[in-house]
């Protein structure tokens, strides 16, 4: 038996002679580093994060955020695009419903919300979101053209898809879905030349001043 075995024979002896050497006391686990940042710098950062196309980050600081006092209802809108923008549309449900049972009056959050059940292929939720969105912001022009888009598609309500998609035009003649609303009335044998814009009618030339 060489020395080298033998002096771990002895060590092993005078160990178990001694007894179970004592712990050593136990350390506390790292401190989680977004506990030390503020719900400010938390928002700030997961904004940077959505910015540069880190969605998954900047989600979790966006809801970190939430959690730590930042305004819920400023850094919910945040963090509920950048859920759209990945995709993650139920999660975009789970962080805006509880918000919405609190504050049912928010018609902008109730309208996002509406177009996250329409990516859901939730026509019936939708319906019911727009349509009380419609009566408490008549005069916003969006929610009358997507609640006509859904009338006209999951509901099959001609005569009120209609009535929305005029009241739309009657609210942005020139909006961003002004040409589309437009379509979409023609394609239902709904007369629209008085609502084309001028630079749209047909045969028209319009007179210059010299």
């Amino acid at each position: 038996m060489s020395r080298s075995q033998i002096a771990l024979i002895i060590t092993a002896s005078s160990l178990a002679a001694c007894g179970p050497a004592p712990l050593p006391p136990p350390t506390p686990p790292p401190a989680d580093p977004v506990q030390e940042v503020s719900a400010e710098s938390l928002f700030a950062q997961g904004v940077q994060h959505a910015r540069t196309g880190d969605l998954v980050r900047a989600e979790q600081y966006l809801a970190s955020s939430i959690q730590r006092g930042y305004p819920e209802r400023d850094a919910l809108r945040a963090l509920l695009h950048v859920c759209i923008r990945s995709s993650r549309l139920r999660a975009a449900l789970d962080y805006a419903g509880p918000y919405l049972a609190r504050n049912p009056q928010d018609w902008p959050l109730r309208f996002l919300l509406a177009s996250v059940h329409i990516g859901l292929d939730e026509g019936q939720i939708a319906f019911e979101h727009l349509e009380r969105v419609v009566e408490e912001a008549p005069d916003e022009p969006e929610p009358h053209y997507l609640f006509a888009v859904v009338l006209r598609d999951e509901v099959g309500d001609i005569a009120r898809s209609t009535n929305h998609f005029e009241r739309y035009l009657s609210l942005a003649p020139q909006g961003e879905r002004a040409r589309a609303a437009r379509e979409s009335l023609s394609r239902m044998n709904v007369p629209v030349a008085s609502r084309l814009d001028p630079a749209e009618q047909p045969g028209e030339t319009r007179e210059t001043t010299p």
